[in-house]
């Protein structure tokens, strides 16, 4: 009898540590799974994938910034300033089409989205459609409660992002929802530090061929021309980020360069003949042989950020017109620019290798 009583009480004990796990869970919410922040609380922004479920869900927003850790740095106040409305950023690091995927679908199930300004990254197109660096937590994107467990008592939601918010409360911190995820204040942008940034790949001798990454890139252009076709009245504000003259290096030496050239004419081709699309490419800048405004070979300072922002808002998109300039300045890149001369001389490849484009554009 008494062995019943204290079974009784070890599972009352044990319902009601559940219940106070999830009810602290849920007042402090740091991944806004139920709520945004309460004035009391102060928010910690420190995992995009956990919490960007959150402000997708809950946030007032009728616009969306959507990309990989090129778009963190943008500030959604910008967006609200040049195109009116409200803005929210779902920037995802290492991100793939599956993310922006799972992500975006959210935004338009709970919100009425006028805009999307949708950063399309070579690198990204031409990566598998689930190919995830870091897992996303899905059960934080759908509707259904009942695996909410996963996280009202996940020990790292609990000890982690909820000790963050308390500490960040008790030390009267004010962390601003406009600066969130951005990582520009962490670096010092400049040309010793791109090139500390950039991991040079060795020589390929034999280039890969021209339609290697066509099957991925045709995959993941499907995955945006769904949300474009599917939501006419959404205005779609799609870009190519601006990567660096060292990105170029990079591809010379690997050998993808064809492979990357189609990749770019391909996303153009595709996506601008819809009227609700307006396209940009600002690789095309000569800011990109500027290493000032670089950390490494594609991630660039927030005044190129603010850049791109108002270029979009001030300026109609491209069409395939615009192919053959920009197959022009790239190829120009590939087989003239001195590539060795950003290295120190005793690192240099000499003498110096060169590339012949094989890859042209399809008129």
């Amino acid at each position: 009898m008494e062995y019943k009583k204290y079974f009784k009480r070890m599972l009352i004990g044990l319902f009601s540590l559940i219940v106070l796990c999830c009810g602290f869970v849920v007042v402090i919410d740091p991944a806004f799974q139920y709520h945004m922040p309460f004035s009391v609380i102060k928010p910690v922004y420190s995992n995009e994938r956990y919490q960007n479920a959150g402000l997708a869900k809950h946030m007032e927003y009728d616009s969306v910034i959507l990309g990989s850790s090129v778009t963190s740095n943008f500030r959604a106040s910008w967006f609200d300033e040049l195109f009116g409305g409200k803005t929210v950023k779902l920037s995802f690091p290492g991100a793939c089409f599956k993310d922006f995927d799972i992500a975006l679908n959210l935004a338009f199930e709970t919100h009425d989205v006028k805009r999307v300004f949708w950063s399309l990254d070579p690198k990204i197109l031409m990566t598998k459609y689930d190919d995830q660096s870091t897992p996303l937590p899905e059960y934080l994107y759908n509707n259904n409660v009942f695996d909410d467990i996963k996280y009202l008592l996940n020990k790292d939601v609990i000890f982690e992002l909820c000790s963050e918010s308390i500490i960040a409360t008790l030390k009267g911190e004010d962390n601003s929802l406009d600066d969130a995820f951005a990582w520009d204040y962490k670096y010092d942008f400049g040309e010793s530090r791109a090139l500390w940034g950039y991991e040079r790949p060795k020589w390929k001798q034999n280039p890969v061929e021209t339609d290697k990454y066509d099957d991925i890139v045709k995959e993941n252009i499907n995955i945006v021309k769904k949300f474009v076709e599917n939501n006419k009245d959404t205005e779609f504000y799609l870009f190519t980020p601006p990567y660096s003259v060292l990105y170029w290096d990079s591809v010379a030496r690997n050998g993808t360069y064809n492979a990357v050239l189609k990749t770019y004419d391909t996303v153009i081709k595709e996506l601008t003949k819809y009227n609700n699309v307006k396209f940009y490419c600002f690789g095309v800048n000569d800011y990109i042989f500027d290493l000032k405004n670089y950390i490494d070979e594609i991630h660039f300072s927030t005044d190129i950020n603010r850049s791109m922002a108002e270029y979009m808002a001030n300026n109609d998109g491209i069409d395939i017109t615009f192919i053959p300039y920009m197959q022009e300045f790239f190829k120009d890149i590939i087989e003239n620019y001195g590539f060795e001369s950003l290295f120190p001389r005793v690192i240099r490849d000499l003498p110096e290798k060169h590339r012949k484009v094989e890859y042209s554009y399809i008129k």
